[in-house]
């Protein structure tokens, strides 16, 4: 019985999800100070955010508990805040400090996004 137990809790599922969660949080540590450097390194250098705005962000999740974290993580993250999800639940909007960092903010939510649906 003791067995059994321990071979449902501890299947590889299970450690799957636990490299994926660790991956995760690493992964999201080490963007939350690459970015804050970045913010920091603007306000060093005089900006008042001429080049912010919006932008949506398309999401794949299917889980609105997944979008909730997903929609908190990106709010957390320097630079950019949550501001909106449609009805829907596939579309966040966010705004970002610098537009011109589009594409490597695309690129990091879609990690993140994949980690996260990987882990929970």
């Amino acid at each position: 019985m003791f067995w059994d137990l321990l071979k449902n809790t501890f299947s590889w599922q299970f450690v799957r999800r636990q490299y994926y969660l660790a991956l995760l949080f690493f992964y999201f540590c080490y963007k939350i100070v690459e970015s804050g450097w970045a913010v920091a390194w603007q306000i060093l250098k005089g900006s008042r955010g001429e080049n912010g705005g919006m932008l949506e962000y398309h999401t794949r999740l299917q889980k609105p508990w997944q979008l909730i974290i997903l929609f908190n993580m990106l709010g957390m993250t320097p630079g950019s805040l949550s501001v909106d999800v449609d009805d829907e639940g596939q579309t966040i909007q966010v705004h970002l400090l610098n537009l011109g960092d589009r594409e490597d903010f695309m690129a990091v939510t879609k990690k993140i996004e994949s980690l996260l649906k990987k882990a929970l």
